[in-house]
């Protein structure tokens, strides 16, 4: 009896520590199986941080607008004028029956969207999304723009960038 006590014990463990290992490999699959690419011109800029691409819609998750409605208004008539017609390439994550893409979209010179957003003062980096890849470019207008939880670096895991 003593023996098959000590099995009984035994088993789970083993079956805790498979199932602890099994959860990173889990998450990384699913990240895998979401990955999606865009590619083609800019058909329309429905918002600041919408871009349709042919049939895709792409939201550019890698910085924040400033929340009136004015300067809103105003990034999208900048990013229209910028990139309507023109060839972009993006990368992002469609999370389950969604229409909408999250990610980020590349100009053909590698140069990013939110990047253009960021120089021109419409937006501020969201260093959880893009890496902090467009802090050293936020004008002062744009670090005015309060960042939201979900771009809090220490609010996402893996691994860190800068704190500013």
């Amino acid at each position: 009896m003593r023996g098959f006590t000590g099995w009984r014990w035994r088993r789970p463990r083993w079956l805790i520590l498979m199932m602890v290992l099994a959860l990173p490999l889990i998450g990384l699959l699913r990240q895998w199986l979401c990955q999606t690419a865009v590619e083609g011109k800019v058909t329309a800029v429905p918002s600041a941080q919408l871009l349709q691409i042919g049939e895709e819609r792409v939201r550019l998750d890698e910085v924040v607008l400033a929340s009136e409605p004015e300067t809103a208004r105003e990034a999208r008539r900048f990013l229209q004028a910028r990139l309507q017609g023109q060839s972009v390439r993006c990368s992002g994550c469609r999370r389950a029956e969604s229409a909408v893409v999250s990610g980020y979209c590349e100009l053909p010179d590698g140069t990013r969207v939110g990047r253009l957003l960021v120089e021109a003062g419409f937006a501020r980096d969201c260093p959880a999304a893009s890496g902090g890849q467009h802090a050293a470019f936020e004008t002062e207008r744009a670090k005015a723009i309060p960042l939201p939880d979900r771009c809090r670096p220490w609010m996402r895991r893996g691994p860190r960038p800068p704190i500013r």
